[in-house]
């Protein structure tokens, strides 16, 4: 089943099964600005990422010594979400732990993703909730993907992802497991990154952000049309597309932990870049995708 949404500018399509926006369509021009999700190249549109980002070591993790399985991104994504709440240009969609989550992540959990519509804005706000008893470890994030055909005769490499504010930032590089080397980060002063089948041909490109407000841009360097993702607490930002498939599409990627390091003991609660919560406590976090 999907969920629309509309106002006066835009008109969102959000699928129940993974709570995923599939369309983002801008009234004005009748463009689409997020990815079609055609398998050939990468079947997804904009899955959540949950209860971790990227890829665990061996596709395992242990708590408190017992080893679970998990793939990479984790399993929400590929779950039916309840539509909590539904009104013209907000809807909330819940997933909650069960039988078949606690086989691979051994905890009680509570997954919201409320889509509110602001004008040409979407905002993604997730809340996730721990009912344990005890400390509850997890990663989140936003894998949305953005067309790089906004406009009729557009090619990719005529577009260009802007990361605003002159300040340098620490790049992470992954390894050929997708695994980040934290040893071998760099510094750099990169603004502008010209999208080109070669920007990809690594892996995503990951700077890491602290906590600190981002703004990231999606741009054509012969027409007008953008998509803006910015973001006020994430730990890192992710640009992907794939490779060296010819897929036509950026994904702009703010995450609130990462994948794991390839220097990682496997033990989750100490994972780099994990969120903890306490008993009966509530994490918050959002990002908001504007077009034009």
């Amino acid at each position: 089943m999907t969920v629309m949404l509309e106002n006066e500018h835009i008109r969102v399509c959000i699928n129940e099964h993974g709570a995923e926006l599939s369309e983002i369509i801008l009234k004005k021009t009748g463009a689409n600005y997020l990815w079609s999700g055609d398998a050939k190249y990468w079947g997804r549109h904009a899955p959540v990422l949950f209860p971790t980002v990227g890829k665990l070591k061996n596709d395992e993790y242990f708590i408190d010594g017992k080893r679970y399985s998990m793939h990479q991104h984790g399993f929400a994504r590929d779950m039916d979400f309840e539509v909590e709440e539904k009104q013209q240009t907000r809807a909330v969609f819940v997933l909650k732990s069960d039988s078949e989550t606690k086989k691979a992540y051994p905890f009680e959990f509570v997954l919201k993703i409320a889509y509110t519509l602001f004008e040409n804005t979407i905002e993604t706000a997730y809340t996730v909730e721990n009912p344990n008893s005890q400390e509850m470890p997890f990663g989140i994030g936003a894998h949305p993907a953005f067309s790089t055909q906004l406009q009729v005769g557009d090619e990719y490499d005529d577009y260009v992802v802007e990361i605003t504010g002159q300040k340098s930032r620490r790049f992470l590089p992954l390894n050929a497991e997708g695994l980040f080397e934290l040893d071998k980060a760099t510094e750099k002063d990169l603004f502008e990154i010209n999208v080109s089948r070669e920007t990809f041909s690594n892996d995503a490109i990951v700077f890491c952000n602290d906590g600190a407000p981002v703004e990231v841009v999606l741009k054509s360097k012969k027409h007008n049309h953008q998509v803006k993702m910015t973001s006020d607490d994430t730990l890192a930002l992710g640009i992907w597309s794939c490779y060296p498939k010819d897929g036509q599409y950026v994904c702009l990627e703010p995450w609130w932990s990462i994948a794991d390091t390839a220097d990682t003991t496997q033990d989750f609660r100490k994972k780099y870049g994990i969120k903890t919560l306490a008993p009966n406590e509530t994490f918050n976090a959002s990002f908001k995708i504007a077009i034009e």
